[in-house]
């Protein structure tokens, strides 16, 4: 499969799943509550110990997929560390629902701040959300082995289908069927079963794998000491790194009541989103990236690398500063409620800024995850968990949720001026100071300056309905990404190449 179809596969299914997501998931506050939506809230932040839970395993296979898959003899040995694989987790699952369940009313009486939702609600959907973390951890180790082995046209079909299922499938129920927290969670882990089982199928008929093999239960420790030191470095970072960047969400959980939560939760749909952007070039970009470095073409490299940031600077800068000057107004056309676009809008301004260092800084992360070194990873986010956790957590107590936006956005700053320059500088010399002024500088600062003079224009939005807010917010978002597309050399390049083959075809 092409690397341009793949990326294109990839930005269908993203684009339907984000649109999906980002206009259904805030309506379903309207249906269940400030409070109900809380425990959406809580769930949204429970996805990233999906990272956490597969030990840098799921990565480390993914990666063997990528530098061996057009070797038909090596098949046999991705087949033993996938069913390898496949017992760990299933007795990590036992284990993490056995805690959930151990836990949830602790945490329902104790750690969440319910206003006058019954506790006995809570502790069953937690209980729920617990399940369905178990299903979405064997669905992501499919879902990363089929893009390993680019087959991304045909999961971004799937993907479309689950989110259908997922999120419209919701709607439906709360509307028209029940708005019980719990009824909505159950539909839920209904969703990630079939999604599990779906990929699972795939995967399996794209390894060929024999009938015999499925009554196979034996771990495979030599193919699992192979991986272990890159699996092992992975899985230490992403401990460092959720706590780093997902310590706010927990103690956030505790300091502010549910319903205040909820709005929380508006904030972090909204904000994840700008990485979103970023996930179908990267997807693609990733294997791509593995497979030159496997075959010692380095000038390959930096050229894929320098033109990926562009195209990367070109999609993500405009969604920033969208975001992040006129976040109020997007929460109101989500929601329709003025109280949560007037508590999240300050705060979205802050995560906006912050999510973009960090999508930035991700280049970085997927150079050392294609050479297969992450020593250098490991130092960094170690440095960083260090000082930042204990800061994260003073401003929750002291700023709250604004507090703690600020300081995160300045933390990931510094880290992304830091962590690009020592990478780049190990690893493919001379490359950092290209990469800043050439590919970065001029489409943010031109991008900038162009939301600064949108910002200036006098619109009364609080006066307008959501329709012409939307309307408004559409037609600067288009402005800024043309003004970003025509910064960037790599993208004037290939359009003026494709106007060129037309005229001339």
């Amino acid at each position: 499969m092409s690397f341009k179809k793949n990326i294109l596969a990839n930005y269908i299914g993203l684009f339907y799943s984000q649109i999906i997501t980002i206009v259904v998931l805030p309506s379903y506050l309207q249906y269940l509550g400030s409070t109900g939506f809380g425990l959406v809230a809580v769930y949204m932040a429970l996805q990233p110990l999906l990272n956490l839970l597969n030990i840098g395993l799921v990565p480390a296979l993914s990666r063997e997929i990528a530098c061996h898959r057009e070797i038909n003899e090596k098949f046999i040995r991705i087949q033993k560390l996938l069913r390898s694989l496949e017992i760990i987790f299933l007795l990590l699952n036992f284990l993490v629902i056995l805690i959930i369940f151990c836990f949830s009313p602790w945490i329902a009486h104790h750690w969440l701040q319910l206003d006058n939702t019954p506790h006995h609600e809570v502790i069953r959907c937690i209980e729920i959300m617990g399940i369905i973390i178990a299903f979405r951890l064997f669905s992501d180790l499919y879902r990363e082995s089929i893009l390993a082995m680019e087959k991304q046209v045909w999961l971004n079909g799937v993907s479309i289908i689950i989110t259908t299922i997922r999120y419209i499938g919701a709607y439906v129920l709360l509307r028209w069927i029940s708005r019980d927290p719990i009824h909505f969670f159950e539909y839920q882990l209904l969703a990630s079963v079939t999604e599990a089982i779906l990929l699972g199928i795939k995967f399996y008929s794209e390894l060929s794998i024999p009938a015999k093999f499925l009554m196979r239960f034996k771990i495979s420790w030599g193919l699992l000491r192979e991986v272990a030191p890159y699996a092992g470095g992975l899985f230490y970072s992403s401990i460092l790194w959720f706590f780093a960047t997902q310590s706010d969400k927990f103690v956030l959980s505790h300091i502010l009541s549910l319903s205040t939560y909820g709005y929380f939760g508006l904030v972090m749909l909204i904000s994840s989103g700008i990485m979103q952007c970023i996930v179908p070039i990267n997807l693609a970009f990733l294997p791509r990236l593995t497979n030159l470095f496997s075959q010692g073409k380095k000038e390959s490299v930096s050229a894929l690398y320098r033109q990926i940031t562009q195209i990367v600077a070109v999609i993500i800068f405009p969604v920033i500063a969208i975001v992040a000057i006129f976040g109020e107004q997007i929460v109101y056309v989500l929601t329709g409620n003025r109280t949560a676009s007037n508590w999240a809008g300050p705060i979205l301004f802050w995560y906006a800024l912050g999510n973009g260092f960090f999508a930035m800084n991700a280049f970085t992360f997927y150079l050392q995850s294609a050479i297969g070194k992450v020593k250098l990873q490991v130092i960094i986010d170690t440095v960083f968990s260090i000082f930042s956790v204990p800061l994260i957590v003073f401003f929750a107590y002291h700023s709250g949720a604004k507090g703690v936006a600020i300081a995160g956005c300045v933390m990931r700053g510094i880290l992304f001026f830091i962590q690009s320059a020592l990478v780049h500088n190990t690893y493919m010399p001379g490359l950092h100071c290209k990469w800043l002024m050439k590919d970065i500088f001029p489409i943010l600062s031109v991008t900038s300056l162009a939301v600064w003079c949108l910002s200036m224009i006098l619109a009364d939005f609080k006066s307008m309905n959501r329709a012409e807010n939307l309307i408004i917010l559409v037609a600067f978002t288009c402005f800024l990404f043309i003004v970003s597309f025509v910064t960037s050399s790599t993208c004037r390049y290939y359009f003026l190449n494709f106007i060129c083959r037309k005229r001339t075809s």
